[in-house]
Formats: C-alpha cells, sequence, structure tokens
C-alpha cells in the first residue's frame, strides 16, 4: 500500500484508488491456516483482519491528503525529532504542558535520542506547528505503549519550533502535540487527544470528509469480496464425511455436529428389568 511518504497525488480519486488497493493487498495475502478453524475459515477471516490493519493507515493516509489538498499546510510524515537532553530536564521537572509548549529549546542541543512521529505540520503564515501520533482508535492501545507514546509528543514541543526552523518553514511561535484518536477508543488522556469529530475545527480545513469518503471505498470494495471469500466457508460447512456419512465433523456448524452426535450418542434409559430369584444370582 501506498505509504504517506509517497503520496503525490492528494485528490480524492487518488486516495479513493489507495483505499481499493488496500483490499486488493490484503485479498492477495498468504496467511497461515489456523488448525482449529481450518483453511477457508482461516482465509477469509485473515483476509477482513488484514483489511482493519490496513484502515489504520488509510486514516493517516487521509489526513495527510486533506491537509496537503488544502494548500494551506506543510505536511511532514514520519517525522525523526532529536529528544534533546534539555527537554527530557524539563519533562521530569513535572512542567505542564503549557510551559513546555512555551519554552523555546534548540534541536541541535545535546541529544539523548531521537523519537519518531507520523505528522508534523507547518502553518507557515500562522507562525504555528503541530506533532501528531495517529491510531485508529477503535480498540485499546495497552497501558505500556501509551505512556511511551505520550512522553515523547510531550518531549518535542520544546524543540519543535528550532527543528521546524532548520527545516527552513519558520520561525515558528505556536506548537502543539497530541494523539489523532480517530475513534476516540485509544485509552489516551482526552484533554491530549483529538477525535475524529474535531479534526476540522482543530487544523481549520476540511479533513474528516476526505477520511470517511476513504472508509466507504474501503467498505465498498471489502463488501464485494465478503461472498468470494465466504463461499468457500459455508461450502466446506455442508461437504459431507464420505467415510461417514455425517457432515465433515472439523468444519460443520456447531448446531449440526451437536444435533448428529447427540443422535449418535443417544440411548434410551433402560431400568433394572425384571427381578430375578436369589437362586439366579447364586448360580451366575
Amino acid at each position: 500500500m501506498k505509504k504517506c511518504s509517497e503520496l503525490n497525488d492528494v485528490s480524492k480519486a487518488a486516495l479513493i484508488r489507495a483505499a481499493r488497493e488496500a483490499v486488493a493487498g490484503a485479498i492477495a495475502g498468504d496467511f497461515p491456516v489456523d488448525p482449529l478453524i481450518g483453511k477457508e475459515m482461516s482465509r477469509a477471516l485473515s483476509c477482513i483482519g488484514s483489511v482493519v490493519k490496513r484502515h489504520g493507515s488509510l486514516i493517516e493516509l487521509g489526513i495527510t491528503g486533506a491537509l496537503l489538498a488544502s494548500d494551506r499546510f506543510i505536511v511532514l510524515p514520519s517525522v525523526a525529532v532529536p529528544l534533546t537532553k534539555a527537554a527530557l530536564q524539563l519533562l521530569d521537572a513535572k512542567n505542564t504542558d503549557e510551559t513546555l509548549s512555551k519554552v523555546k529549546l534548540s534541536a541541535d542541543s545535546e541529544a539523548a535520542g531521537i523519537v519518531n512521529v507520523d505528522l508534523v505540520v507547518v502553518d507557515p503564515e500562522a507562525g504555528w506547528a503541530g506533532a501528531y501520533e495517529i491510531k485508529r482508535g477503535n480498540g485499546v492501545t495497552e497501558h505500556g505503549k501509551r505512556r511511551p507514546i505520550m512522553r515523547k509528543l510531550r518531549a518535542i514541543r520544546p524543540v519543535l519550533a528550532s527543528y521546524v526552523h532548520k527545516l527552513g518553514y519558520g520561525p515558528i511561535e505556536t506548537v502543539t502535540s497530541a494523539v489523532i484518536d480517530y475513534y476516540g477508543a485509544s485509552g489516551f488522556d482526552p484533554a491530549f487527544c483529538i477525535t475524529r469529530d474535531k479534526l476540522d475545527e482543530h487544523f481549520g480545513v476540511a479533513v474528516m470528509g476526505t477520511v470517511e469518503t476513504m472508509t466507504a471505498a474501503v467498505r465498498e470494495a471489502l463488501t464485494d469480496e465478503l461472498p468470494r471469500l465466504f463461499e468457500p466457508v459455508f461450502d466446506r460447512m455442508t461437504q459431507p464425511d464420505h467415510a461417514s456419512g455425517l457432515p465433515n465433523a472439523g468444519t460443520a456448524t456447531m448446531g449440526t455436529f451437536a444435533r448428529t452426535a447427540a443422535a449418535a450418542a443417544m440411548v434410551p434409559p433402560i431400568g433394572p428389568g425384571k427381578r430375578r430369584p436369589r437362586s439366579y444370582q447364586a448360580r451366575h
């Protein structure tokens, strides 16, 4: 699938084409067979899971495309920003996010490492820059992963103006950083997140509509593939096991299997029968 950094055509037609290509790529994938559910079901579920996973990258692609198409912003995807020791000291001193946004540190000062963010957006005319991590947000991000993401986004704030200025997009007076939690269920602090319904307001340009158009294209392409994905599943479920004359136990529905097994094992209750004399018991 085309990555944000490779995006040249930001038209809606190109983004819809990227969405359809993502589904086609998932359908063409080679997936392992789970022995519990068999080949046909494994493939169907794996393909759907792959589409869902790719949708996260498509959300990032759609946001990037919408911002570029606005002709207002410089958009830098997949950015590596220096993590300076001075910024970490400010962070460890428990400074507020507002303070971290107002402090201006040199990105050339002694570095403690590098942090990668999904997106840096610059509005040169407004003297503004923002750094963003993008999450699909239809499920909770593990706590152990949320904390370092929050830490790096906060640590970026004091050096972001200097970093952007070095790239030739300054001067920058105002900076911010946030998690774009598209569906809003990633589990990050809501005060640090931008959900899909807030994107247009935050950036001041139409963003959500572009992403939703891509999502609709994904849904339509996947819906078209569902009959082909599940037809082998249903065929397999109804194939008889010719050796026994019973539906295949490995792929039959639970209801069919339960009824067949119960019928085969059913024996009417038997009482003790006619009472025999003690002399019979002694002989036997």
